[in-house]
């Protein structure tokens, strides 16, 4: 995604032309990315890989409805899986929490007990335990996460893409945080 926004543009531009290389590196460049986008959003590498393809068969239907005026094409790419996503996640009921139930009784007891289960876990567990905690963010905390800390991009892009400021995306990436802290706190996953 280190590519030029006026070079997505004309990539863009030919694959309206019928341009078949255009498609291939818009495809190569850009397919990862929402590829990991989504999964880090649902959980589910079925949802990403459908929401994926669905993405690129949409800019290949209508590769005309891009507005350069409104942002990047990476920007208008993750829209569209960020829109599709959310389309899917409605209907099949993807965006339920994490059961709440265990932390609720046992907190309390869980954090005053001396016993040092981060010696215990694995970064396999510590890794399950995270990506359980990103998916139970709601979505407008998970979307940050996922844009920022996964895929590391900067404020303004993902404020392009979520439709909002660059202070809204730090303060919702800031209470994400603090929200995915109290969570792995709960698990016993930070000190």
């Amino acid at each position: 995604m280190a590519e030029s926004p006026a070079a997505d543009q004309e990539l863009l531009r030919q694959l309206a032309k019928g341009n078949e290389t255009a498609f291939t590196c818009l495809y190569e460049r850009y397919q990862g990315p929402l590829f990991r986008f989504v999964l880090h959003m649902t959980g589910n590498r079925a949802t990403a890989e459908e929401v994926t393809q669905e993405v690129f068969m949409l800019l290949i239907g209508k590769p005309k409805s891009y507005e350069a005026d409104k942002g990047t094409v990476a920007g208008y790419l993750f829209g569209i899986a960020r829109n599709v996503t959310r389309r899917i996640m409605q209907r099949s009921r993807l965006d339920l929490p994490i059961d709440d139930e265990a932390f609720n009784g046992h907190a309390e007891a869980a954090l005053a007990s001396d016993l040092d289960v981060l010696a215990e876990l694995s970064n396999a567990e510590l890794l399950e335990f995270l990506r359980k905690a990103v998916l139970a963010l709601p979505e407008q905390y998970r979307e940050v996460v996922a844009l920022c800390d996964l895929e590391e991009m900067n404020y303004a892009d993902a404020a392009a893409i979520l439709e909002c400021s660059p202070g809204t995306v730090a303060s919702r990436l800031h209470r994400a945080r603090a929200m995915l802290k109290t969570k792995l706190s709960w698990q016993k996953c930070t000190k």
